[in-house]
């Protein structure tokens, strides 16, 4: 059983809220534009990152960079809920100046902060309400990320050649970008620079392409573009192949995602 809910609050832009219950199931390896703050509300989810697996469990937080490859799955039969806080670049950048601290990059995605857990899943569950007051919810979340970025400081390690690549692919996402003209660009070989990629992000240039041009997708639809439009915007030839890559990746149709978010 799978279900899932995305919403956002049009008080606090830059922020998506997503709780999704899910058994019986695997996510693929996958990287976020945004960065990822999630917590297991029941149950126990398998987390899979850099080659280690650990169990995500209440009292614990997620917290994880964008282009950060991970992957997961059920942790047993019994499945777990999960509540994501996704918060883009932007939003945590004007945070992170508003409280003159550097822009953080998790080194450790797991952390076991019961204080920040209860923290964090208590403002989740009030922003799942009709209508939050605005002011609370503000001063909330600045609480939470400013505790959060406490827990590290030190820079996003970001390579020259991946930023490079990741801004060609965003700035042509219905482009094709094939293996040799990525490496020709940085006067490697196919196989050099699909080496250098993998070991930069443990993901093939083409899975990451597909990725990027669904997180793209996601903000489209987020901003009440129809899904056709942005199935074509992004790189997908036709809505179905469009339908069936957001639902494996995300649980939900592009057209329920849509209109939950607006």
């Amino acid at each position: 059983m799978n279900s899932v809910k995305y919403w956002k609050n049009k008080a606090l832009g830059g922020l998506e809220l997503c709780r999704a219950d899910h058994a019986g199931f695997r996510y693929g390896r996958h990287v976020h534009l945004d960065y990822h703050l999630g917590l297991v509300e029941s149950g126990a989810q398998k987390f899979m990152h850099r080659g280690s697996s650990s169990p995500l469990v209440p009292g614990q937080l997620s917290l994880l960079n964008p282009d950060e490859a991970h992957d997961g799955g059920c942790f047993d039969e019994a499945g777990f809920r999960v509540r994501v806080f996704s918060l883009s670049p932007e939003l945590v950048a004007g945070l992170a100046e508003e409280l003159e601290t550097p822009q953080p990059f998790f080194a450790q995605p797991l952390q076991h902060q019961p204080h920040l857990y209860q923290q964090a899943l208590s403002l989740h569950h009030r922003l799942e309400q009709p209508a939050p007051p605005v002011t609370d919810a503000e001063s909330s979340l600045l609480a939470l990320l400013a505790d959060c970025f406490a827990l590290q400081h030190a820079r996003p390690l970001d390579t020259p050649l991946l930023l490079r690549i990741r801004e060609r692919m965003l700035a042509g996402l219905d482009q094709p970008h094939p293996l040799n003209a990525l490496a020709a660009e940085l006067g490697l070989s196919r196989f050099q620079f699909l080496r250098r990629f993998k070991a930069a992000l443990g993901m093939t240039p083409h899975a990451y392409l597909k990725r990027l041009r669904l997180e793209a997708a996601k903000k489209q639809l987020a901003a009440g573009h129809g899904v056709l439009d942005t199935a074509l915007a992004v790189g997908f030839f036709d809505q179905a192949h469009f339908h069936r890559a957001f639902v494996l990746a995300y649980h939900i149709t592009p057209a329920r995602f849509r209109a939950q978010m607006q």
